[in-house]
């Protein structure tokens, strides 16, 4: 096969040749441009959209004031401690996560893959419900619309 693609190199004309190199060029180009660059382009903007929404609701519940944290706190079950706070309210809506208490007041949860707005709205949920701040995000992207994500919430004794 290499020698018949030889012989056949060899027996164009120089001009020949020059069209067949500038179309593997281009062929080349067309190449990189859909497999590489579309796709990055189409990445960024996706992620030049999403980030500054994400980060106002990040910061949105990272600045709960301390007023919204005893009103959660009163409307919850007080006495128990956070991580079986968080253990109920992830049971009720049916999502398993790791949970692993720190103290008594502070718990690290380790949710499955889920879409970024569906994390972040069972978060805010789970932030009013328990009455608890989140101090500690760690987010993977799984996926151009899933995330795993770490964190801790910690709740004022």
């Amino acid at each position: 096969m290499r020698e018949k693609l030889t012989r056949r190199w060899q027996a164009c004309s120089s001009r020949e040749r020059v069209i067949l190199v500038c179309w593997g060029l281009a062929m080349l180009a067309l190449l990189l441009w859909f497999a590489v660059v579309s796709p990055l382009g189409k990445r960024i903007n996706l992620l030049e959209q999403r980030i500054p929404e994400l980060e106002s609701r990040l910061n949105a519940m990272r600045s709960q004031t301390l007023a919204e944290v005893h009103v959660a706190e009163a409307g919850s079950a007080s006495a128990a401690d956070l991580r079986s706070t968080l253990f109920r309210a992830l049971g009720e809506r049916k999502i398993s996560a790791e949970l692993r208490a720190l103290s008594s007041s502070r718990v690290e949860m380790r949710l499955p893959e889920l879409p970024m707005n569906d994390a972040l709205d069972l978060l805010e949920s789970l932030r009013r419900e328990s009455g608890a701040r989140i101090v500690v995000v760690n987010v993977n992207s799984a996926s151009d619309t899933a995330a795993r994500l770490v964190l801790e919430f910690e709740r004022s004794p």
